[in-house]
């Protein structure tokens, strides 16, 4: 399967401005023969937000005609994209990415890990929480948020609900270039999943934007990577990787199984 992440601007409130591109993003993607396009998180709406009222005036729905038109080029186009925005849910605010495939919307994860920073300052957490991997007829995807990678109870519980691909759509500033640089290869290694993280690479409401959107291997190698520059990366995974969570150096004397010798019992506090 052949996997994209997306580097782009997002234009702050400017809603249809932002549809548009990612609908283009998404044919691009599927131009190049990709099953699962992510973007950065908030890409739909944007992200530098300094009040409730401004989160109220650009927050969309999952039945509105932003998510019809994503919706519309998955369909066309056979391809499942990630894309995310905040969302208005009865009469709540979330900061949402959805899962969206040629047949409707697969899954939506709401961020539960909130920084105080941009609108994360005024949207709501989920009051029920539940590991967000999703089945699909191309895989099992798990959904995180940005700030969320610093969690790794967060990425484990994804990955032993089953999750093959871990996708970050994140809005790292500069200053979150360690993220960038250790905890994308960490995150991968340490599950032995394919992750997949879309940043922003412009600048907005005083946030310089890191970029550095990439690929990682179940082993922690980068297969794809941009720096500053706009773009989309893709590379070919194998899920079968993913899923043995076992690694042999030399068979019957040098084998490491990282889940079948996980210890729970003693991991509780």
């Amino acid at each position: 399967m052949r996997i994209a992440a997306i580097q782009c601007a997002v234009s702050e409130g400017q809603t249809a401005a932002n549809v548009a591109a990612a609908a283009d993003w998404i044919a691009k993607a599927a131009d190049q023969d990709c099953q699962l396009a992510v973007l950065p998180e908030c890409s739909l709406t944007g992200y530098g937000f300094d009040s409730r009222a401004a989160l109220e005036r650009v927050a969309i729905r999952l039945d509105g005609p932003e998510v019809q038109a994503i919706l519309a080029i998955c369909a066309a186009r056979q391809i499942h994209a990630i894309v995310g925005f905040f969302e208005a849910r009865d009469g709540k605010i979330f900061n949402s990415a959805a899962l969206i495939g040629p047949k409707g919307i697969a899954g939506v994860h709401r961020k539960a890990h909130l920084p105080y920073l941009g609108g994360d300052r005024y949207a709501d957490r989920p009051e029920e929480v539940s590991a967000s991997a999703f089945a699909t007829e191309i895989g099992v995807i798990g959904i995180s948020i940005c700030y969320e990678i610093r969690f790794p109870e967060a990425m484990r519980t994804l990955v032993l609900n089953g999750a093959e691909i871990i996708a970050l759509p994140t809005n790292w500033p500069v200053q979150s270039l360690i993220l960038a640089d250790h905890f994308t290869r960490v995150r991968a290694a340490e599950n032995m999943v394919y992750f997949v993280a879309a940043n922003r690479n412009d600048s907005a409401a005083g946030t310089d934007y890191l970029g550095h959107s990439q690929i990682v291997d179940p082993k922690g190698v980068v297969m794809a990577h941009l720096t500053g520059e706009t773009g989309l990366i893709a590379a070919d995974v194998d899920l079968e990787i993913a899923r043995s969570k076992k690694i042999v150096f030399e068979e019957g004397r040098f084998e490491l199984n990282l889940f079948a010798d996980r210890r729970p019992e003693a991991y509780r506090l």
